[in-house]
């Protein structure tokens, strides 16, 4: 596992502590819970653009930038039923905006970071764009979001039903947490084995991207 893997997974785990935190110190609720992981679906969508653009100003394909609106309008209709099922189900009907002690603003920010020094770090930094193309990334966090989400919401039915002890709640994050950290890790893995392959073959990759380019 190289360094930069090893970094932005530790990261990601410091990140996905914020909500532990919420748990134990604020009185954060399965709601508050399950809607920033809902929340972190923009972020993870909002990056995907960006390596379809990363893409695009590499290959000069334009197709890669034409699968842009059709992301967002496929991914974004996911991404509101989904929203519409965490408010159906989760949320209190005493719910009060901005009452849980710590802004969920401020975990939000943090993910918005963490998946930010990833994308910078693994797929730009080392060079995990090349051999992919904007299929492959447009459908990646379908991936990720349909594994996570589901086991969250069945977890989080389950804490409900268990009267949302803090324990039960801290336990969903450290799910949450086992299960970001695992797909972080086999997806950027399974790239370096790609790109350990692509050495062998003696092809040469001396220039260095940066996203301002």
């Amino acid at each position: 596992m190289s360094h930069r893997l090893i970094l932005t997974s530790a990261f990601l785990v410091v990140v996905n502590l914020l909500p532990m935190a919420g748990v134990l110190f604020f009185g954060w609720s399965v709601y508050e819970i399950v809607l920033l992981f809902w929340a972190e679906n923009l972020v993870v969508g909002m990056y995907a653009m960006a390596r379809m653009v990363t893409l695009y100003r590499r290959n000069g394909d334009r197709r890669n930038l034409l699968l842009i609106p059709f992301f967002c309008f496929h991914f974004g209709m996911f991404t509101l039923v989904h929203l519409v099922f965490v408010i159906s189900m989760f949320r209190p009907e005493d719910h009060v905006s901005g009452g849980t002690g710590m802004s969920l603003w401020i975990p939000f920010l943090a993910l918005l970071i963490s998946h930010g020094a990833s994308y910078v770090m693994n797929f730009i930094g080392k060079r995990e764009y090349r051999g992919m193309d904007g299929e492959e990334v447009m459908m990646a966090p379908y991936k990720r979001v349909v594994i996570l989400h589901v086991t969250i919401l069945v977890g989080g039915f389950l804490v409900s039903a268990l009267g949302q002890p803090a324990i039960a709640l801290a336990l969903l994050v450290g799910l949450k947490i086992f299960i970001d950290v695992v797909a972080h890790a086999r997806e950027h893995r399974s790239k370096e084995t790609a790109e350990e392959a692509k050495r062998k073959t003696g092809r040469a990759d001396g220039d260095v991207f940066r996203p301002w380019d």
